[in-house]
């Protein structure tokens, strides 16, 4: 369960001690899980948020609002984090293209930016297609296990290494936790710079549940991690951001390829069909 807070202007210089919260509105959703719209009103003295979060009690960590709205650092109000299911829906995709390039006979090096090793458990995503896959963690022991499974079943060796590494010109960066220190080197794949998610493919009975001002992937994330709709474990994008420019997957592809052919030092599979 999770709390979406819509902020409604009341057009009054300040609003009367417990009128904040002007309506809630219940949704349910799938497995018997359920939402709440708190609509809560502004004014020119700002909005009383202790009241707020005094409604919500025990769900004021759970909360999702429009991207622009700012909640006080100082309130018992925390917005919802939605790195977990954007890291799902960019590995995903990853994984897509990367496949895409390898049956293209493009073999692609791959570097995963993980400091804290959270991510672990998507590495057979990307070391299943890449030519080679680089880990940069701090934590390798959490990728230990995986390593061994995609060796087992891939046959796909991963370098981890607890230091930032030089990319090749045309070698990927996942940066999967916004700490790797983009130098222009290599193609930056990440939750809000260089080459971004943006919609997610299909889930349609999931996102038209999204209301118009919240960010529909804050809410599927919302639905993933709160509601407990684990099929969005399999979310992959159906557009991306890159330069300002939301593109298809296939555009994105497209461009991958003409971009990784002009280099002089790209990386080339020999594919054997039977």
């Amino acid at each position: 369960m999770f709390v979406v807070l819509n902020l409604v202007e009341s057009g009054k210089k300040k609003v009367r001690k417990g009128q904040t919260v002007r309506k809630v509105t219940e949704h349910q959703t799938g497995g018997g899980e359920r939402f709440y719209v708190v609509d809560i009103s502004d004014s020119e003295t700002g909005v009383n948020w202790d009241e707020v979060s005094a409604f919500i009690g025990r769900h004021s960590a759970r909360v999702i609002t429009d991207r622009v709205l700012h909640l006080p650092e100082d309130s018992l109000l925390k917005r919802f984090n939605n790195e977990k299911f954007i890291n799902i829906i960019l590995f995903n995709t990853m994984s897509m293209i990367l496949k895409e390039l390898y049956m293209s006979g493009f073999r692609t090096k791959c570097y995963i930016n993980d400091k804290d090793g959270k991510y672990s458990y998507l590495l057979p995503c990307i070391a299943r297609y890449s030519g080679e896959t680089v880990v940069v963690t701090r934590n390798d022991y959490r990728y230990f296990s995986q390593i061994q499974s995609v060796y087992g079943e891939f046959g796909a060796g991963v370098t981890v290494t607890d230091s930032n590494c030089e990319p090749e010109m045309h070698s990927f960066v996942i940066d999967a936790d916004g700490t790797y220190p983009y130098n222009g080197k290599g193609l930056l794949f990440s939750a809000d710079l260089g080459i971004s998610p943006c919609r997610v493919e299909g889930f349609d009975d999931i996102r038209k549940m999204c209301p118009a001002f919240i960010d529909e992937n804050d809410f599927l994330g919302a639905m993933y991690e709160m509601n407990r709709e684990k099929r969005l474990s399999h979310a992959f994008c159906a557009t991306m951001c890159s330069d300002a420019e939301e593109k298809t997957v296939h555009e994105i592809i497209q461009e991958l390829k003409i971009r990784i052919s002009a280099s002089p030092d790209r990386r080339k599979s020999i594919i054997f069909y039977v």
